[in-house]
Protein backbone atom coordinates (compact mmCIF):
# COMPACT_ATOMS: atom_id res chain seq x y z
CA UNK A 1 0.00 0.00 0.00
CA UNK A 2 2.73 2.45 0.96
CA UNK A 3 4.67 1.97 -2.29
CA UNK A 4 1.46 2.20 -4.32
CA UNK A 5 0.51 5.56 -2.82
CA UNK A 6 4.05 6.95 -2.96
CA UNK A 7 4.15 6.11 -6.66
CA UNK A 8 0.76 7.76 -7.25
CA UNK A 9 1.88 10.91 -5.41
CA UNK A 10 5.28 11.15 -7.07
CA UNK A 11 3.86 10.64 -10.57
CA UNK A 12 1.14 13.21 -10.03
CA UNK A 13 -1.67 10.68 -10.21
CA UNK A 14 -2.64 12.02 -6.79
CA UNK A 15 -2.27 15.78 -6.44
CA UNK A 16 -1.35 17.98 -3.48
CA UNK A 17 -4.39 18.66 -1.32
CA UNK A 18 -6.43 15.78 -2.73
CA UNK A 19 -8.40 13.90 -0.09
CA UNK A 20 -7.90 10.15 0.13
CA UNK A 21 -10.76 7.69 0.60
CA UNK A 22 -11.63 6.75 4.17
CA UNK A 23 -9.76 3.91 5.90
CA UNK A 24 -12.79 1.64 5.44
CA UNK A 25 -12.99 2.45 1.72
CA UNK A 26 -9.25 1.89 1.28
CA UNK A 27 -9.47 -1.44 3.10
CA UNK A 28 -12.25 -2.54 0.74
CA UNK A 29 -10.43 -1.30 -2.38
CA UNK A 30 -7.08 -2.85 -1.46
CA UNK A 31 -8.52 -5.99 0.14
CA UNK A 32 -6.51 -5.54 3.33
CA UNK A 33 -7.46 -4.97 6.96
CA UNK A 34 -8.22 -1.53 8.36
CA UNK A 35 -5.29 -2.03 10.75
CA UNK A 36 -2.98 -2.46 7.75
CA UNK A 37 -4.44 0.64 6.13
CA UNK A 38 -3.90 2.63 9.32
CA UNK A 39 -0.26 1.51 9.57
CA UNK A 40 0.27 2.43 5.92
CA UNK A 41 -1.22 5.89 6.39
CA UNK A 42 0.92 6.48 9.47
CA UNK A 43 4.01 5.51 7.46
CA UNK A 44 3.05 7.84 4.60
CA UNK A 45 2.47 10.63 7.11
CA UNK A 46 5.85 10.06 8.76
CA UNK A 47 7.49 10.30 5.35
CA UNK A 48 5.75 13.58 4.58
CA UNK A 49 3.52 12.30 1.78
CA UNK A 50 0.13 12.76 3.45
CA UNK A 51 -1.40 14.93 6.15
CA UNK A 52 -3.66 13.26 8.70
CA UNK A 53 -6.29 15.73 9.92
CA UNK A 54 -8.38 14.42 12.83
CA UNK A 55 -12.11 14.31 12.04
CA UNK A 56 -11.42 15.69 8.56
CA UNK A 57 -9.58 12.97 6.71
CA UNK A 58 -6.28 12.22 5.03
CA UNK A 59 -4.86 14.51 2.35
CA UNK A 60 -1.94 14.42 -0.08
CA UNK A 61 0.78 16.64 1.39
CA UNK A 62 3.34 18.88 -0.28
CA UNK A 63 6.34 16.72 0.57
CA UNK A 64 8.72 19.57 -0.28
CA UNK A 65 7.30 21.44 2.71
CA UNK A 66 6.34 18.57 5.00
CA UNK A 67 9.01 16.00 4.22
CA UNK A 68 12.27 14.96 5.85
CA UNK A 69 15.36 12.94 4.98
CA UNK A 70 13.30 9.76 4.91
CA UNK A 71 11.11 11.43 2.28
CA UNK A 72 14.20 12.35 0.30
CA UNK A 73 15.47 8.79 0.31
CA UNK A 74 12.08 7.50 -0.84
CA UNK A 75 12.19 9.99 -3.70
CA UNK A 76 15.66 9.03 -4.94
CA UNK A 77 14.69 5.35 -4.68
CA UNK A 78 11.44 5.96 -6.52
CA UNK A 79 10.59 3.34 -9.13
CA UNK A 80 13.70 1.30 -8.41
CA UNK A 81 16.10 4.17 -9.02
CA UNK A 82 14.69 6.75 -11.39
CA UNK A 83 17.33 9.46 -11.47
CA UNK A 84 16.09 13.01 -11.03
CA UNK A 85 18.91 15.35 -12.19
CA UNK A 86 17.79 18.39 -10.20
CA UNK A 87 17.52 16.29 -7.05
CA UNK A 88 20.93 14.68 -7.52
CA UNK A 89 22.52 18.10 -8.12
CA UNK A 90 20.95 19.38 -4.91
CA UNK A 91 22.13 16.39 -2.87
CA UNK A 92 25.73 16.71 -4.02
CA UNK A 93 25.68 20.49 -3.56
CA UNK A 94 24.74 19.95 0.09
CA UNK A 95 27.35 17.23 0.49
CA UNK A 96 30.01 19.49 -0.98
CA UNK A 97 29.20 22.21 1.56
CA UNK A 98 29.41 20.22 4.76
CA UNK A 99 32.00 17.65 3.65
CA UNK A 100 34.46 20.34 2.64
CA UNK A 101 33.92 22.25 5.85
CA UNK A 102 34.51 19.20 8.03
CA UNK A 103 37.58 18.32 5.95
CA UNK A 104 38.92 21.82 6.62
CA UNK A 105 38.59 21.19 10.37
CA UNK A 106 40.09 17.71 10.23
CA UNK A 107 43.56 18.32 11.68
CA UNK A 108 43.85 15.73 14.47
CA UNK A 109 46.36 13.08 13.37
CA UNK A 110 45.23 10.64 16.07
CA UNK A 111 41.60 10.80 14.97
CA UNK A 112 42.68 10.26 11.36
CA UNK A 113 43.65 6.73 12.38
CA UNK A 114 39.93 5.89 12.47
CA UNK A 115 39.49 7.36 8.97
CA UNK A 116 42.35 5.21 7.71
CA UNK A 117 40.81 2.16 9.39
CA UNK A 118 37.46 2.84 7.71
CA UNK A 119 39.18 3.05 4.32
CA UNK A 120 40.98 -0.25 4.96
CA UNK A 121 37.62 -1.90 5.70
CA UNK A 122 36.28 -0.49 2.44
CA UNK A 123 39.16 -2.05 0.53
CA UNK A 124 38.54 -5.43 2.17
CA UNK A 125 34.77 -5.37 1.66
CA UNK A 126 33.61 -7.99 -0.84
CA UNK A 127 29.99 -7.03 -1.48
CA UNK A 128 28.23 -3.99 -2.88
CA UNK A 129 26.33 -3.44 0.36
CA UNK A 130 29.43 -3.68 2.53
CA UNK A 131 31.47 -1.38 0.28
CA UNK A 132 28.70 1.23 0.32
CA UNK A 133 28.49 0.90 4.10
CA UNK A 134 32.22 1.42 4.57
CA UNK A 135 32.33 4.39 2.21
CA UNK A 136 29.70 5.98 4.44
CA UNK A 137 31.72 5.27 7.59
CA UNK A 138 34.76 6.83 5.92
CA UNK A 139 32.97 10.18 5.79
CA UNK A 140 31.49 9.70 9.24
CA UNK A 141 34.97 9.25 10.69
CA UNK A 142 36.10 12.43 8.94
CA UNK A 143 33.15 14.17 10.60
CA UNK A 144 34.27 12.84 13.99
CA UNK A 145 37.88 13.85 13.31
CA UNK A 146 36.76 17.40 12.51
CA UNK A 147 35.98 17.95 16.19
CA UNK A 148 32.62 19.48 15.30
CA UNK A 149 29.90 17.98 17.50
CA UNK A 150 27.12 18.37 14.91
CA UNK A 151 28.72 16.99 11.73
CA UNK A 152 28.77 13.33 12.89
CA UNK A 153 25.05 13.57 13.69
CA UNK A 154 24.34 15.27 10.37
CA UNK A 155 26.19 12.55 8.47
CA UNK A 156 24.26 9.87 10.36
CA UNK A 157 20.98 11.49 9.33
CA UNK A 158 22.15 11.33 5.72
CA UNK A 159 23.28 7.70 6.03
CA UNK A 160 20.49 6.18 3.94
CA UNK A 161 21.26 8.59 1.11
CA UNK A 162 25.01 7.89 1.26
CA UNK A 163 24.26 4.16 1.13
CA UNK A 164 21.85 4.49 -1.78
CA UNK A 165 24.22 6.61 -3.88
CA UNK A 166 27.15 4.38 -2.93
CA UNK A 167 25.30 1.26 -4.07
CA UNK A 168 24.35 2.89 -7.37
CA UNK A 169 27.96 3.87 -8.07
CA UNK A 170 29.38 0.47 -7.18
CA UNK A 171 26.69 -1.43 -9.09
CA UNK A 172 27.41 0.69 -12.18
CA UNK A 173 31.06 -0.40 -12.08
CA UNK A 174 32.48 2.76 -10.49
CA UNK A 175 33.51 1.12 -7.22
CA UNK A 176 37.26 1.16 -8.05
CA UNK A 177 37.10 4.84 -9.06
CA UNK A 178 35.27 5.66 -5.83
CA UNK A 179 37.98 3.92 -3.80
CA UNK A 180 40.74 5.74 -5.68
CA UNK A 181 39.02 9.06 -5.04
CA UNK A 182 38.67 8.37 -1.33
CA UNK A 183 42.32 7.30 -1.21
CA UNK A 184 43.39 10.68 -2.59
CA UNK A 185 41.31 12.50 0.03
CA UNK A 186 42.84 10.38 2.79
CA UNK A 187 46.37 10.92 1.48
CA UNK A 188 45.90 14.70 1.48
CA UNK A 189 44.53 14.62 5.03
CA UNK A 190 47.47 12.53 6.21
CA UNK A 191 49.81 15.04 4.55
CA UNK A 192 48.06 17.74 6.63
CA UNK A 193 46.96 19.54 3.49
CA UNK A 194 43.24 20.29 3.97
CA UNK A 195 43.12 22.56 0.91
CA UNK A 196 44.26 19.70 -1.32
CA UNK A 197 41.89 17.32 0.48
CA UNK A 198 38.96 19.61 -0.31
CA UNK A 199 40.03 19.87 -3.94
CA UNK A 200 40.22 16.10 -4.22
CA UNK A 201 36.86 15.69 -2.53
CA UNK A 202 35.35 18.16 -5.02
CA UNK A 203 36.84 16.14 -7.86
CA UNK A 204 35.33 12.98 -6.41
CA UNK A 205 31.93 14.61 -5.96
CA UNK A 206 31.99 15.87 -9.56
CA UNK A 207 32.85 12.38 -10.77
CA UNK A 208 30.11 10.70 -8.71
CA UNK A 209 27.48 13.18 -9.87
CA UNK A 210 28.47 12.86 -13.53
CA UNK A 211 28.46 9.08 -13.29
CA UNK A 212 25.00 8.94 -11.75
CA UNK A 213 23.56 11.44 -14.22
CA UNK A 214 24.92 9.39 -17.10
CA UNK A 215 23.52 6.10 -15.80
Amino acid sequence: MVEQFERAILTGELTIGEQLPSERELADQLQISRASVNRGLQCLSRRGFILIKPRQGNFVANYNENGNLETLNEIINFNGGTYRPSLLHSIFDVRRLFENDMIAQCNDSEKLIAVKRAFAKLQMADSVTEKAEQSFWFYHQIAVASGNSVYPLLILHFKSIYLTLGRWLIQSGDGPALERGLATVLAALQAENPTLARQRNNTLIDFCLSSLLAA
